[in-house]
């Protein structure tokens, strides 16, 4: 290891613990028993988005879907253990070839039960899931609990991160 990378590596330590601790302590002293808190019309722009990203994802519409997330390298999403990093990775590498399979093929989706907390230009949301599908002609279905990342940006909230 270099003299640079010994002396920043507690440099950069330090400053990610008083990161940490500044945005645990920023909110000292205002009432937190409730688990989630948010404005109102923030609350119903997410519940809007995720509910759209749904709807597109029932339609197998990736064109849809896009307008509901960060399309850049910045998005991810985890399934299970799989994990897509980018938009263009998760396009291109997992909904298309999803969507225009003969085996898989979507029935529904939707979600429910979105619980939504905001700091800032940041916020998550928990929900429930249910995805109903045919794989190799079978009906299947699968219920779900997932959370989602969201940003706000100049065209409004957008998905960042998704597990499921």
């Amino acid at each position: 290891m270099t003299l640079n990378k010994m002396v920043s590596m507690p440099i950069a330590i330090a400053a990610l613990v008083l990161f940490t601790s500044s945005v645990l302590f920023a909110h000292e002293g205002e009432p937190n028993d409730s688990p989630f808190s948010a404005p109102e019309p923030a609350v119903t722009e997410i519940s809007t988005v995720l509910t759209g990203y749904a709807r597109e994802v029932a339609k197998s519409n990736v064109e849809g879907i896009a307008t509901y997330v960060i399309q850049s390298d910045a998005f991810s999403i985890i399934e299970g253990s799989h994990a897509n990093w980018g938009w263009a990775d998760y396009r291109d590498n997992h909904l298309k070839p999803e969507f225009s399979s003969d085996k898989f093929k979507i029935t529904a989706f939707s979600i429910s039960d979105i619980r939504v907390s905001i700091a800032g230009d940041v916020a998550y949301a928990t929900f429930k899931s249910k995805i109903e599908f045919t794989l190799d002609g079978e009906a299947k279905s699968n219920d779900g609990m997932d959370t989602a990342i969201l940003v706000k940006t100049e065209d409004g909230w957008r998905i960042r991160h998704m597990h499921s």
